[in-house]
Parts: structure tokens; C-alpha cells; sequence
């Protein structure tokens, strides 16, 4: 079993699911992959592009750099991180290199991973 952290970003206009929504995907995509919850962060009413504008997000960036107590951040979509994929990648990049994953219903660590390579070949053409 590994340690997990929940992750929720609710929107000013309310595209993303609800707290509520998202919290109870998370918990069941963590009972499925036998995750234990360590601690929860919440970015209510945040807005979508910028990482470091989600107190919380930032906070959990912080944890892994220095305590890293759970190596799994679950994520009920990759929008709650960020409506920018470029904010995305640079996500799943640190966590590559802390040795920390990013996962959620739909969309697993292996294939945020390989889309970020991607985009980061993709920008060094340019």
C-alpha cells in the first residue's frame, strides 16, 4: 500500500466537478489501487492556469521536495491541476524527478508522463 494525497480544485466558474465530486472519485480511485490517504489539499475557487497561484498545489509541491510523505498525488482530472498544459507538464516533471506520480480516474502516471516528454521534445524544436 502506498501513501497517498488528495488533491481538489474547484473553479470561479464552475467547470470543474465539485468538491464534493472530486473527492469522492479520488476516494474510491485510491480504495481501487490500494492507496492510503495521507493528507488532503484543497484549492477551492482557484483559478486554472497558474501553479503557484493554488496555495494548496504549492504547498504539496513543497511537501515532496522536503517531507515526502506520500508519493502518489491523486487528481480527479489533470484540469484541476491546471488549464495551461504547459503548467501541467512542468508538474509531472517534478514529480518525475522526486520520484512522485501524479494519477486520478482516467488518466494515469504513465501517460501524463509520456505526454510530457512529448511536449518537451515538441518545445525544444522550437
Amino acid at each position: 500500500m502506498s501513501l497517498a494525497a488528495l488533491y481538489i480544485r474547484t473553479d470561479p466558474h464552475g467547470g470543474l466537478p465539485s468538491r464534493e465530486q472530486q473527492r469522492a472519485s479520488d476516494i474510491a480511485y485510491a480504495s481501487r489501487h490500494g492507496h492510503e490517504i495521507a493528507v488532503e489539499y484543497e484549492d477551492l475557487e482557484a483559478p486554472g492556469q497558474f501553479l503557484y497561484h493554488k496555495p494548496a498545489l504549492k504547498e504539496a509541491i513543497n511537501n515532496i521536495k522536503e517531507h515526502e510523505d506520500w508519493e502518489v498525488l491523486i487528481v480527479a482530472d489533470p484540469l484541476c491541476i491546471s488549464d495551461d498544459a504547459s503548467a501541467l507538464h512542468e508538474l509531472v516533471h517534478k514529480f518525475s524527478l522526486y520520484g512522485n506520480r501524479l494519477e486520478g480516474p482516467g488518466h494515469g502516471w504513465d501517460d501524463l508522463l509520456a505526454r510530457m516528454k512529448s511536449y518537451r521534445r515538441e518545445m525544444s524544436r522550437r
